[in-house]
């Protein structure tokens, strides 16, 4: 699969760009304040005592959330887990247990914030947001809970971001549905939404007095409630033993202060992730 240059991707429609997130292959979630992500080569699912997976990948992503542009980035591969009750991983470091088909854990995890001068390699941002000024990257603590309810499973997860001016709360919900197509494929498709506290969506959609002067948006005071909802497609393939291939289709919607804010273009965001992964 061709890999689009920063440049083309941002000429590119949200509509256009869908086309092509359908057809793509899929994996865990790549929002940093997501799940940790289950051993994809465990027998019956039973993990080894030690799994390392490394490789790499891209993303195509918004270049802030409400922004019509896209840029490509690219996402590393690794996932670090032992006897499949601590994980390191892209979404962070967790320690859980497991009870039937009840997982349960916590961690840390992190956030690398927005720049108002257009994006970095890693960090979203757009030209823009000038003069509403910088959002710091942030650690962040999390629990998480997901429970197997026969065909699906319903997952949530409680975020809090620790950084001054980037100390936001969020509540993940999530069902999902994964179906084995074959021995190596798996197609999962995916439901969520996310609560947010009024700090975070003021940091994230608001627009102080300052911050108007300073841009020309208008004063904007966003308060607590539902940020998005949106639905997701992943397929996990199975190269050999030890190689995975997998990526993932996914589209949100602004829905309340988000969707209202001066500073959101478009409410309605994508996501594509694509990468290569090796067992050792």
């Amino acid at each position: 699969m061709p890999i689009l240059s920063p440049a083309l991707v941002r000429e590119r429609s949200p509509r256009s760009l869908l086309v092509g997130l359908i057809v793509a292959l899929s994996s865990p979630s790549p929002s940093a304040h997501g799940q940790p992500a289950d051993d994809p080569f465990a027998a019956n699912g039973k993990p080894s005592a030690w799994t390392v997976i490394l490789g790499a990948g891209a993303a195509v992503r918004p270049t802030f959330e409400g922004s019509d542009r896209y840029f490509v980035t690219p996402v590393p591969v690794v996932s670090i887990n032992y006897r499949d009750m601590i994980s390191l991983d892209t979404s962070g470091l967790s320690a859980y247990w497991r009870f039937a088909g009840l997982q349960a854990g916590g961690g840390l995890t992190y956030n690398l914030g927005r720049r108002q001068g257009g994006n970095s390699v890693f960090t979203p941002g757009d030209e823009r947001l000038n003069g509403l000024g910088d959002i710091p990257a942030a650690p962040g603590l999390r629990a998480f809970a997901k429970y197997q309810l026969g065909p699906v499973v319903l997952g949530a997860t409680l975020t809090k971001y620790l950084a001054e001016g980037n100390n936001g709360l969020l509540i993940d919900v999530l069902l999902e549905a994964p179906y084995r197509l074959s021995e190596r494929t798996t197609i999962t498709g995916r439901l969520s939404a996310t609560w947010a506290d009024q700090s975070y969506m003021q940091t994230w959609f608001g627009v102080t007095p300052a911050q108007s002067r300073s841009s020309g948006y208008a004063v904007y005071q966003a308060g607590s409630g539902i940020k998005n909802v949106g639905l997701g497609v992943s397929l996990r393939h199975h190269l050999s033993a030890s190689w995975l291939l997998s990526g993932e289709a996914r589209v949100s919607r602004l829905t309340g202060y988000a969707d209202g804010s001066p500073i959101t273009v478009s409410d309605v965001n994508m996501g594509f992730l694509a990468m290569i992964g090796y067992r050792f």
